[in-house]
């Protein structure tokens, strides 16, 4: 289920839709960025860019070094609004904390936006970031990640049909499923609230094992597991992992 509606261009404010533009510029390759910078990325006008740039500079979500600039930890607020009306902090983590301590691993949490999974949530200290290198906020592809593909295996079949034909697909490794019919086919096979997982095919040496689930509200997410590939070798690990993602996804069903 896509939450998106169309809506006429004419009732949509063009202006506000290229300031946003200009604050998704940055990433973790691109933390600062000059005016000239931002202008290629977008494809907008130097000066235009350079009004939005000030006019964000002026508002506190960005902020200016030298002749380059950079966000300010006011846009963490934009964000916070989402994971306060969610519960995140009172609710969802402590679940996922609970979990990631009886498993004795991290645990994250994704959800889909557009046609890539975004971590919402991460649990199990800080073992997880230097094994998988992300946090709250970071996207992955939805074709070539086990949280990807078990966000897309619980949309209804018309959103994954698009998703699977639209989505972006490359040969992150020389693991990389690539054949957009071969992972239709795999995700058909896929059975309801099942565990899917991936190995060496977005990192080398890393696999993951994630399963998707529906809120209460309708909104899909999903809660997965990433480590060394021989990790995975292990049978008893892998039992005990796919029934802690199970008991964790029906215990954040209740919470999303």
């Amino acid at each position: 289920m896509d939450t998106r509606v169309e809506i006429d261009p004419a009732s949509t404010s063009l202006t506000f839709a290229k300031g946003l533009a200009v604050l998704k510029c940055f990433d973790a390759e691109a933390v600062e960025l000059s005016i000239p910078d931002i202008a290629t990325r977008t494809g907008l006008d130097r000066a235009v860019v350079r009004r939005l740039v000030l006019t964000l500079v002026q508002l506190g979500y960005v902020q200016a070094r030298g002749r380059s600039y950079a966000l300010a930890p006011r846009i963490l607020v934009l964000a916070g609004g989402f994971l306060q009306g969610r519960r995140f902090g009172m609710a969802i983590q402590p679940v996922m904390e609970g979990f990631a301590a009886q498993l004795g691993e991290p645990l994250s949490m994704a959800m889909r936006d557009g046609d890539e999974a975004i971590y919402v949530a991460h649990a199990g200290g800080e073992a997880l970031a230097p094994r998988i290198g992300f946090t709250v906020g970071s996207r992955v592809p939805l074709l070539s990640t086990a949280i990807g593909r078990a966000l897309l295996a619980q949309e209804d079949e018309t959103t994954r049909e698009e998703l699977l034909k639209d989505a972006p697909l490359q040969a992150w490794t020389d693991r990389t499923e690539t054949d957009r019919m071969r992972l239709g086919t795999m995700l058909a096979a896929q059975p309801a609230g099942g565990i899917v997982t991936a190995a060496g095919e977005f990192e080398p040496g890393i696999a993951a094992a994630a399963i998707g689930f529906r809120g209460a509200g309708g909104e899909v997410a999903a809660v997965g597991h990433s480590s060394e590939t021989t990790r995975y070798e292990d049978a008893a690990f892998r039992a005990r992992l796919e029934t802690t993602l199970r008991r964790a996804a029906t215990a954040l069903r209740g919470l999303l």
